[in-house]
């Protein structure tokens, strides 16, 4: 090899071994240098809640799980003649054997709103024979009226009418009556539900359920708010379709509370509850509360009122356990009052 050759030679060796060498101090640096932390999304404001209609129903936070166990957590004797829950757009649904539709594919159904496992606990080992739809959409009232915006109770009876024929066999199944209850923040959904008159109502049952805002910086309530459940009152104390409401002692801070939410109804009626004394003077046979299974004080009955197909009972008590005992009246309302006026 050339003398020249052999420089060349050399020359690119050594050029080559540069860059190699000035590559791998570049990576060093690049593997020192403090990795650039990803710019936070901003955080997204929270949704505002849905106001109603008529100044409407405040903001209704349902109790934390944790406090409402020792009063929620009910006895689970199975899913008597149901299978199981079925799903739903919106909600779970169970549907009994076929005998408890009529020829042309009619049924009872009870929707309620918030607390769909504990009602399934207290009414599927009973045997109504009534499909039930439990509707649980969060914690807040306005998490149920959000629920139902713009069409979604329409599209809830469309898809359980479907689900029921799916599971009977049945062509054409219709809901031929039609409960509504709920139980605490439920309520958000029941409000939209009456004050668009959307769908006729057989029977309405709110269980510590029912509440309404203050006008500003008082302790009275927005005038016409409830303008609804006092016609429907007013047309259940003349015996149309049953209106059955219970309330406790829990008070409530910056809006009315169930309580004084029953006590306006009554109001706006003329009418007034009887008390009910420990002894339980006042109250007549198998009313709703006394002795129910598994309840024990948190079901004390304090005071009521019976009106043509209007009831409104108060119980004792101001706890989470309280609270949450009300969904245990949920079956013998249904058993004494309600299904014997439909006919049942």
């Amino acid at each position: 090899m050339s003398g020249r050759r052999t420089r060349q030679l050399r020359d690119a060796l050594v050029l080559a071994a540069s860059l190699g060498v000035m590559g791998g101090v570049l990576l060093l640096r690049r593997s020192r240098e403090p990795s650039a932390s990803p710019v936070p999304a901003p955080a997204s404001a929270p949704a505002a809640p849905s106001p109603l209609p008529r100044g409407g129903e405040p903001e209704r936070l349902a109790l934390e799980e944790r406090e409402a166990q020792a009063g929620c957590d009910f006895a689970d004797h199975g899913f008597g003649g149901y299978e199981r829950w079925r799903p739903l757009p919106l909600g779970r649904l169970l549907v009994p054997p076929a005998r408890a539709m009529s020829a042309e594919g009619g049924y009872d159904l009870l929707v309620h709103f918030h607390g769909a496992e504990a009602i399934r606990k207290v009414l599927a080992p009973r045997d109504m024979e009534l499909v039930i739809a439990g509707i649980d959409l969060g914690t807040r009232s306005s998490d149920y009226a959000r629920g139902l915006e713009v069409g979604g109770w329409d599209a809830l009876l469309q898809a359980i009418d479907r689900e029921v024929g799916a599971v009977t066999g049945i062509a054409g199944a219709r809901a031929r009556r039609l409960m509504l209850s709920s139980w605490s923040a439920g309520s958000g959904a029941i409000g939209r539900i009456v004050e668009r008159g959307s769908s006729h109502v057989d029977a309405l049952i709110l269980l510590d359920s029912l509440y309404a805002s203050y006008m500003p910086g008082q302790t009275s309530l927005v005038q016409g708010q409830l303008a609804p459940y006092v016609a429907l009152a007013n047309a259940a104390a003349r015996g149309a379709p049953v209106f059955y409401l219970t309330h406790t002692e829990i008070p409530t801070s910056g809006y009315a509370s169930t309580k004084e939410v029953a006590s306006f109804l009554l109001s706006e009626l003329g009418a007034s509850p009887i008390a009910v004394t420990s002894s339980g003077d006042g109250a007549p046979p198998n009313t709703p509360g006394l002795g129910a299974e598994g309840a024990g004080e948190a079901l004390r009955l304090t005071r009521m009122y019976d009106g043509g197909s209007l009831y409104v009972r108060g119980y004792a008590g101001s706890g989470p356990g309280e609270h949450c005992a009300q969904l245990r009246l949920l079956p013998t309302i249904l058993a004494e009052h309600v299904l014997p006026a439909l006919g049942r």
